[in-house]
């Protein structure tokens, strides 16, 4: 079809086209989206997510390596657990993710045993990374899954 449309002339497609096009481009980004959760459950740049998201907003408290040793460790009310024993803590022998999530994400059941992590209404890094992943909060849950799983793989 050509047409002049704001004064430059030359092919517009059609409105088809353009429906055929948008439904092109959303059905990428929801493979891209699904390619992003299957991310968390192969490793790789979930990983190296999960230990940056770890060192960004952990490592202050629980220390590089995870064991209760950050340099704002000692003026903390309660020590900061030392990660790297979780699945050892378990009767199961099982690293506890779903544990370790909901305290990630500030559930308030966990609040209440976890006070390092202060009161219900403080659930510190569930909040923080939805706002680091610009307000989108399957993006954050994405982070936190990634987070959990690498604090799985330095277990002892």
């Amino acid at each position: 079809m050509n047409n002049k449309v704001f004064g430059v002339s030359g092919n517009v497609p059609s409105n088809r086209l353009l429906y055929r096009r948008a439904r092109f481009g959303l059905l990428a980004v929801a493979l891209g989206a699904a390619a992003g959760i299957h991310a968390a459950e192969d490793g790789g740049a979930g990983m190296a997510q999960g230990r940056a998201d770890y060192l960004t907003y952990c490592a202050s408290c629980h220390g590089a390596n995870g064991e209760g040793d950050g340099p704002v460790s000692g003026s903390l009310k309660n020590r900061p657990p030392n990660l790297t024993y979780l699945k050892q803590q378990e009767m199961s022998g099982e690293f506890p993710l779903k544990r370790v999530t909901d305290i990630i994400q500030g559930n308030s059941d966990y609040a209440l045993n976890y006070r390092t992590h202060g009161p219900a209404d403080m659930p510190v890094w569930g909040k923080e990374l939805t706002k680091d992943s610009g307000n989108r909060e399957s993006l954050a849950q994405v982070r936190i899954q990634h987070l959990a799983k690498y604090l799985e793989s330095i277990q002892q």
